[in-house]
């Protein structure tokens, strides 16, 4: 196992012992834990750094493949951009295509390709950028554009007592289904031609930040319209601590998160208990977090999670319990330099697919906070 392996291990096992001394309100011992799993990530960081190296030093050393060498980013760029716009690959781009990336060769007709995983990697980085509410959801890789998911249904019931050579009662188990039908997603993006006359361009980096934007915003957005419409009133920390402790069945107890916006965040941060003294902690493991009576705050723009009517949103419980959420993987993208003509530029179209459908509806609850 490599050293930065071995490494994140600790940084993991720190981070949920930091994590569950700050929820039992153990914080002087957490403060102890994070000094520690600060100094645990800076090496982490530093054992990664020399992994990487050593594992490119490899790569490089290895035979290229018909002349053309493994590492090399814009035989990789090249190569994309080639079949996207549909040009012919030569022998040495073929040759490269065959060993490493493996996208089917391009042809006349423009007809789209999939983003490989090297430049899907740089679309992730910027997607961490934004708040994604996709990561707190349950998400499931779909074989089809539609199907079904068995989902076992909630139960009271309990094991039966039995008494030795006495038959062992048999229990209903009822299950529910959970049925998703994926759509695509998907927008246009113009892209001057002068730019894209340059065939070795890194077009992901180029687009990345716009698209991982749009991606996210698409995506919460189809999450946000499955969250309950029926919403009860809070007006101070009690009924807060309330929704958490006894409108919420306790099974949902350990993953339930409050899913607000940024006026939820601001009255959040004015709330204090009978001595004065601030309700909202700071994540002593993640900086900028924070989380009330040990639960995690998801802060959204107000452009995506609106006050409407002066009411602030509040959406409380597990949304790994609530939504699952399935995908085609992969993003693809498709180009036309017809509509564009006039402007000398080319159209370039990204898809991607997808459906959020609620899966547990007891996990969620809803409320909202009238303001002044």
């Amino acid at each position: 196992m490599r050293k930065s392996d071995e490494l994140k291990k600790v940084v993991d096992e720190l981070t949920a012992q930091a994590k569950q001394l700050q929820k039992d309100g153990k914080i002087a011992e957490a403060s102890d834990v994070a000094d520690k799993l600060n100094a645990a990530r800076n090496e982490y960081m530093l054992a990664k750094s020399i992994d990487d190296a050593e594992k490119l030093n490899f790569i490089d050393n290895l035979v290229p493949a018909a002349g053309a060498k493994l590492n090399d980013r814009k035989m990789q760029n090249r190569i994309f951009n080639k079949i996207l716009l549909g040009r012919r690959l030569n022998e040495e781009e073929k040759a490269y295509n065959e060993a490493t990336i493996g996208q089917q060769e391009g042809v006349a007709e423009k007809g789209g390709a999939m983003v490989p995983q090297e430049q899907i990697a740089t679309l992730r980085e910027y997607r961490r950028a934004y708040v994604q509410l996709k990561d707190y959801a349950d998400v499931i890789t779909a074989g089809s554009l539609t199907g079904k998911m068995p989902a076992l249904a909630d139960t009271t019931a309990t094991l039966a007592a039995f008494t030795e050579l006495s038959e062992v009662g048999q229990q209903d188990v009822t299950f529910s289904q959970v049925n998703y039908n994926i759509k695509d997603y998907g927008a246009i993006i113009p892209v001057s031609n002068s730019l894209l006359a340059d065939a070795d361009v890194d077009l992901i980096s180029i687009l990345g930040r716009q698209l991982a934007r749009m991606s996210v915003n698409g995506e919460n957005a189809a999450i946000l319209a499955k969250m309950p419409a029926e919403k009860a009133s809070l007006s101070d920390y009690k009924g807060l601590t309330k929704a958490l402790n006894v409108d919420l069945d306790a099974a949902y107890a350990g993953n339930s998160k409050i899913f607000t916006n940024q006026d939820g965040l601001e009255w959040m941060s004015e709330l204090d208990d009978a001595n004065k003294r601030p309700l909202l902690v700071p994540d002593v493991t993640a900086p900028d977090s924070y989380l009330f009576r040990g639960h995690e705050i998801v802060v959204l723009p107000n452009s995506t999670l609106a006050t409407a009517s002066k009411a602030i949103p509040f959406y409380v419980g597990s949304l790994f319990d609530y939504i699952a959420y399935f995908e085609r993987a992969g993003l693809e993208l498709a180009v036309s330099d017809q509509a564009g003509f006039s402007k000398n530029m080319t159209l370039i179209r990204a898809i991607e697919r997808f459906d959020a459908v609620v899966d547990d509806k007891a996990a969620m609850k809803a409320y909202t906070v009238t303001t002044a």
